[in-house]
């Protein structure tokens, strides 16, 4: 009787060290891999920009396709509903034109001339041909490669009174400013101003370009 006993508290033992041996033996389970999403990592590397690195991109690129006078590129930066404002000069007049989104590529193809404002010093009419204007209004000078880049500017470069904050209140500018020679004596300075405001997709888009320059 006894070894009876004895046999099967041995056999017991023996399962049960054979079961212990195979859940320890078991290979652990490999973790599946994670699908990636390519829109959502794009997304989450456009947050991870500030909003001043997210408005000079877009400035730059706009800079860019003014010198290289590439209308139908520079429409799609445009905001939609408030078009674009052009002034020859830092302080916004109330008759300033205003190009809608989807007149900008004709408007500069157009050789009709325009009345863009009033010239400083003499108050003559700026009239000018769309393209006209841009020779001497917007890209007078090499933007693309400015002396100075500035978010934001809060001090007026000559004596003209800007008031982009006035007019638009809901904006950031962008300013591309060039400094004067020195046999004029640094009185050449040209800057633009290119000022955006977020549409209702949260993008900067551009609405308004400020040319400024000396005045008398």
């Amino acid at each position: 009787m006894k070894k009876t006993i004895s046999a099967f508290i041995l056999i017991g033992l023996i399962l049960m060290s054979g079961c212990q041996q195979t859940t320890e033996e078991q290979p652990e389970r490999a973790e599946e891999p994670k699908e990636t999403n390519p829109e959502q990592e794009k997304n989450e590397d456009t947050q991870e920009k500030s909003e001043e690195e997210l408005e000079q991109e877009t400035a730059d690129k706009v800079i860019s396709l003014i010198k290289a006078k590439d209308v139908e590129e520079l429409t799609n930066y445009v905001h939609q509903e408030k078009g674009v404002l052009f002034s020859p000069y830092a302080h916004i007049e109330k008759d300033a034109i205003t190009v809608k989104k989807d007149e900008i590529a004709n408007t500069f193809k157009s050789q009709d001339k325009l009345t863009w404002g009033t010239r400083d010093g003499s108050g003559e009419p700026i009239e000018l041909t769309p393209i006209e204007y841009y020779n001497e209004f917007i890209y007078d000078a090499n933007y693309a490669e400015a002396d100075e880049v500035v978010l934001n500017p809060t001090e007026p470069r000559g004596n003209t009174i800007k008031n982009i904050d006035e007019v638009f209140p809901d904006t950031h500018v962008v300013e591309y400013y060039v400094k004067g020679t020195e046999e004029n004596g640094n009185m050449d300075w040209k800057a633009l101003n290119l000022v955006f405001e977020k549409d209702q997709t949260g993008e900067w888009k551009l609405v308004a370009v400020v040319h400024d320059q000396w005045t008398i």
